[in-house]
């Protein structure tokens, strides 16, 4: 049996010169997946209903919209090699409130945290294409195979990606110390050592990497999150830097500073629920019991 990086290095160099064509592909797919794949429709359905304050009907379309999004970054993948980025940003985003990310311009570290929505990976590089070498860490992924191929495609136009491990933290933590960027997800804690913080009228854990990252570099805080227009375009929206607080409990700054983000993910994730691409059970996984 084939491999799904066999057919991805297969079909790539195609996606990249048809994109249109492998959307409107990626769409049917997901559209069928969704038929097809009980346990994950029903997850994405359980993702859904908080956000979409338990109206049944309305989750189950986010979560049709969630998984044509999940198909479509794949495509993304694919396409990035062939990018310039240095015209994607004027090409394919619609920004809002541009004017924030002259923080970006600045001397010195800065964390830039996003969610899985959209395409935040794609939008953080768009942005930070101005001259500031960045860094970001993403899910550590099986098989080896796989895990591989899409570091390549994500490090293709000249960010540093890196998996969640000893070796990805270290490289990280030497970008933050030579005043380059880091680029983090905050809405999932892949670790397992999170903070709980309310969201959604729960309480779940966020993971504490962003936040302490901040704090012991006393960096600022960007956050920016995406949203998939159509195909490969993009809304992105940029909120106000903020910096995590410094006092003898470093617990309750990072506590502070999750649960101020977590606020902001939380207005995005209302006005459009189908953008959040997690397929594992949410609210599951992350609860605090």
């Amino acid at each position: 049996m084939m491999s799904r990086t066999w057919w991805m290095k297969s079909m790539q160099p195609v996606a990249a010169r048809f994109p249109g064509l492998f959307y409107r592909i990626a769409s049917a797919t997901a559209w069928v997946a969704w038929r097809l794949k009980r346990k994950t429709r029903r997850r994405l359905i359980r993702n859904m209903l908080p956000l979409c304050d338990g109206d049944l009907a309305a989750a189950r379309q986010a979560s049709k919209a969630a998984m044509r999004n999940v198909a479509q970054y794949y495509v993304d993948l694919a396409t990035l090699p062939g990018r310039k980025m240095s015209a994607f940003e004027a090409e394919h985003l619609e920004v809002y409130h541009g004017g924030r990310l002259e923080i970006l311009a600045e001397p010195g570290a800065a964390v830039v945290v996003s969610a899985h929505t959209g395409n935040a990976e794609l939008a953080i590089q768009a942005l930070t294409f101005r001259g500031r070498p960045f860094v970001a860490l993403v899910e550590a992924l099986e098989p080896r195979e796989w895990a591989d191929y899409l570091l390549q495609l994500r490090s293709s136009t000249g960010g540093a990606f890196h998996e969640a491990t000893f070796s990805g933290m270290k490289a990280l933590l030497d970008a933050m110390k030579a005043g380059h960027l880091a680029g983090v997800m905050g809405d999932r804690d892949i670790q397992g050592s999170g903070v709980c913080v309310p969201f959604f009228d729960r309480e779940v854990k966020l993971p504490r990497g962003p936040w302490e990252l901040a704090r012991r570099f006393d960096a600022p805080l960007l956050p920016v999150f995406s949203a998939r227009k159509r195909r490969g375009h993009f809304r992105v929206y940029v909120e106000e830097a903020f910096r995590v607080e410094r006092t003898e409990d470093g617990d309750e700054d990072v506590r502070r500073a999750a649960a101020r983000y977590a606020r902001l993910l939380e207005a995005h994730l209302r006005r459009e629920p189908g953008q959040w691409t997690v397929l594992e059970d949410y609210w599951r996984v992350h609860s605090c019991g």
